[in-house]
């Protein structure tokens, strides 16, 4: 196989990678936001992680759900600077089959960024791999 295929082949590879766990990641948030319950909430307090690249804060927040049984539970998703400061009111996505499954409402705190940021690098490297089928490396 020769070279220019090889780097087709790799850069079709990740391309397809990236964009699939993008596109999983969009489908998943786009799901769960069809099925959550929306309610006032607010952060009750923020879990600091240290992550490689600086420090990430993840949210506990506070709310009452529709049938009025007041829950605590952490977000899966965390950010710096954080979503909200603790006290600070959000609105809380969660699950009416397990409430303590919960995101928070937004584009940014939503879970929204990492999967269009994997779409983006999925394009970006088949842009590539098309730009090298096509005039070679």
């Amino acid at each position: 196989m020769s070279p220019t295929a090889l780097m087709v082949l790799g850069f079709g590879l990740v391309a397809l990678i990236f964009g699939g766990v993008g596109t999983a990641l969009l489908m998943s948030a786009r799901d769960f936001r069809r099925i959550a319950h929306r309610v006032p909430g607010h952060v009750v307090r923020l879990r600091a992680s240290d992550g490689g690249d600086g420090t990430v804060y993840y949210p506990t927040v506070g709310f009452t759900t529709l049938h009025g049984r007041y829950v605590e539970a952490e977000t899966r998703i965390g950010s710096n600077p954080p979503a909200a400061p603790v006290g600070g009111r959000v609105t809380v996505l969660y699950d009416p089959e397990r409430p303590t499954r919960v995101r928070l409402e937004g584009f940014w705190a939503g879970g929204n960024v990492i999967g269009v940021v994997f779409a983006v690098i999925g394009v970006v490297f088949l842009v590539v791999s098309a730009a090298v089928a096509a005039f070679g490396p």
